[in-house]
């Protein structure tokens, strides 16, 4: 492509963050301005700090009330923009400005991993790489989720993808340390990395074991660099405490658009039968259902089900990883791992499907194949997220769920399960030894 038109591309793509940054963001956002005040205040405390029993910290901040649930590489951001914001402005009051400076380390990360794909990826994958780089950068769900929304999947996303990259070349130091920011961004980068992990292992004939265990200590190395403010602080049960609020939350799911979703549509349409009819339940807005009532009616707990059902995907994907699989291959099966976890966990959020994309598009810009898939799914968690949070508050969607007469949200679960069928088995066929055989011939 002419540079020209690539230049152009990404000033269209920059353009659109800039005219969505200063937007409100959804319910999140507020959480994390005083999750930042809360970390320029007392950093190592932001948890709490001892306390028998042990402190929760509440942050108090304009009006709202706060605590941390989120990894502390998280607070490591906030804190970092907290701190410029403090400067400019020490009364800490809540601004535009704040906002920005809020989102603005979701899309450094964004900037970065276009900027690698079109330097470094270049070398490496050719005229892929630059595909890769200008699909990821003007993709709705990429823009929309970050820049507009603040959600904070960009942060966690690109260093897996960063991750996934280094083990690729066969620096398992570089890709631990990568993994570790990852994770303790937001947990559910964790669903990469039993991929990167085979990778590592499989990059020679003979496994190398050397290489992973030299990939998990600088993995414990970097996670020791994060967590030593709160080691010698003392808070660290603080901090376990506040991550083990993530797992609390009583949905069957959280407006993801899954199986979850379509069970809970189930349910309720089968219950409400009786009171309203058949046509009125068919075109109930349904909202979120919580694991409890489900099982007070006698059905399995859906997080029983759903942890079941991602571990049996998880050991498909190392089974299929670890005779080896091309590079492209490598970044197909770490989509698909983040795609199960979407599509068959409980409480999983509209935007959790978002780390899918940075590492279907790294796949797609070599096998041209998953190309119309990674639209597919961009365009799903673009409209997974605008049906329940539009452009952020104040900023309802204009469409209406009920323009599909069953709630819409509903009919795209069915749609993102097709393209997940669709997905599989793409990822099937370009996992087989035959096809692994072709494309290093094509190398």
């Amino acid at each position: 492509m002419p540079r020209r038109r690539v230049l152009a591309l990404l000033v269209a793509g920059a353009i659109l963050r800039i005219i969505v940054m200063p937007l409100p963001g959804t319910a999140d956002l507020p959480a994390q301005k005083a999750w930042s005040y809360g970390a320029v205040q007392d950093f190592s405390g932001v948890y709490g700090a001892g306390g028998d029993p042990l402190e929760r910290r509440e942050i108090h901040w304009a009006d709202q009330i706060a605590t941390v649930m989120y990894p502390p590489m998280s607070m490591f951001e906030v804190l970092a923009a907290g701190r410029v914001y403090r400067a400019i402005r020490p009364d800490y009051a809540d601004s535009v400005l704040l906002t920005v400076l809020i989102k603005l380390t979701g899309l450094l990360w964004e900037i970065a991993f276009a900027a690698v794909l079109l330097t470094w990826g270049r070398r490496v994958m050719g005229a892929a790489a630059e595909w890769s780089a200008l699909a990821f950068w003007l993709s709705p769900g990429i823009w929309m989720s970050g820049a507009a929304l603040g959600y904070t999947d960009a942060q966690a996303a690109v260093p897996m993808v960063f991750a996934l990259m280094a083990a690729l070349a066969n620096w398992p130091v570089v890709a631990g340390v990568f993994v570790a920011v990852g994770v303790l961004t937001k947990a559910q980068a964790v669903f990469v990395v039993p991929v990167i992990a085979i990778v590592i292992i499989r990059r020679t004939p003979a496994p190398d074991w050397r290489g992973i265990w030299r990939a998990a200590a600088s993995g414990i190395a970097a996670t020791l660099a994060i967590f030593s403010p709160f080691i010698i602080r003392g808070s660290v049960p603080n901090v376990m405490q506040g991550l083990s609020r993530m797992f609390l939350h009583d949905m069957v799911s959280g407006q993801g658009a899954n199986l979850g979703w379509i069970a809970t549509w189930l349910l309720r349409v089968r219950y409400a039968v009786p009171d309203i009819g058949w046509y009125r339940a068919l075109r109930m807005k349904i909202g979120i259902l919580s694991i409890t009532r489900v099982t007070e009616l006698g059905y399995p707990n859906a997080k029983t089900v759903g942890a079941a059902l991602t571990l049996a995907a998880l050991a498909w994907v190392v089974w299929r990883a670890w005779r080896y699989v091309s590079r492209p291959a490598a970044a197909a099966l770490a989509a698909w791992s983040v795609y199960a976890y979407f599509m068959f966990s409980a409480q999983v959020h509209e935007n959790h499907l978002y780390i899918a994309l940075p590492l279907l598009v790294l796949a797609a810009g070599e096998l041209k194949a998953l190309r119309r898939t990674f639209w597919w799914v961009s365009g799903i968690v673009t409209l997974n997220i605008y049906l329940f949070e539009g452009l952020g508050k104040g900023h309802p969607p204009v469409i209406d769920r009920h323009w599909t007469i069953i709630d819409m949200t509903v009919v795209l679960s069915v749609i993102n399960l097709c393209v997940f069928i669709w997905f599989t088995r793409q990822v099937t066929a370009a996992t087989r030894p035959q096809h692994l055989q072709t494309t290093a011939g094509e190398a």
